[in-house]
Parts: structure tokens; sequence; C-alpha cells
């Protein structure tokens, strides 16, 4: 897990890696930056979904992505043809704490990799710059 100025991560290993996916990486940052320009022009409801391939990834996985203004979660090695229900249920049992199980053997893709981003509240943002001083 780590921090930027807007945003908490966290990710898992990826299955081939060992470790998180420095090209997955790249791409959930990318993407909270993207989310963050695009908040003060867009509704709280906003959410851009879609597919990518991972660059510079040493596999060439494909990845899919769905990020809001509540939350950015990229799945790797899974294309569009993934059913996103089942993709969010296997990653809120791994990332939430509010979450409950699910059997991943009920996905027919599983993600070699997940990576979420959640944006950081005002408090903790505040909290952040009063420890800087």
């Amino acid at each position: 897990m780590w921090t930027d100025q807007t945003h908490f991560y966290a990710a898992t290993d990826c299955k081939y890696l060992g470790r998180p996916c420095p090209a997955a990486e790249r791409m959930i940052a990318k993407l909270a930056e993207a989310m963050t320009k695009a908040k003060p022009l867009t509704q709280e409801d906003f959410e851009i979904t879609g597919t990518t391939a991972l660059d510079g990834c040493p596999r060439n996985c494909p990845a899919q992505f769905a990020a809001s203004h509540d939350r950015i979660r990229l799945y790797c090695g899974v294309g569009e043809e993934a059913p996103r229900e089942g993709l969010d249920r296997f990653a809120d049992a791994i990332l939430s704490r509010d979450g409950t199980g699910f059997a991943a053997s009920k996905l027919d893709t599983r993600p070699c990799a997940l990576m979420e981003a959640l944006p950081k509240t005002a408090a903790a943002r505040q909290a952040e710059q009063m420890l800087a001083l």
C-alpha cells in the first residue's frame, strides 16, 4: 500500500511477478490523476470504464478498469469480456474491510493482480499537512 497527494492505493502481488506490477501501478496513478482533474468538471456519479494493454508489463497483460470519484479499480490480466460484477465482488472480498467471502472459482476469468485507489478525504489531507509541519 502507498499514498500520493490525492489517493490511498492498495495492490495485490501479480501471480507472475510475485510483487505488484510496476506497469499497473503507473496506470492506476494516471487514472487517479485524471479523475482528480475531472472532479471539478463532472458530477459525483461520473465514471469511466474500459480496457487497456499495460504498457511495460512483461507479459503484455490486458487490464480492465473502472474509475469513479469514489474508487478506482484495475483488474490485471482480464479483457473486456470479463463481467465486471464478478470482478468487483472478488475485489471486495480481497480489498474491502467490509467485503464478504467470494469464491474465485466463480469467475470465468480470474485477474492475475488487483489494484485499488481511494480518494483521500479532506481531513486526511489536512492531517498529512499538519504532520509535515
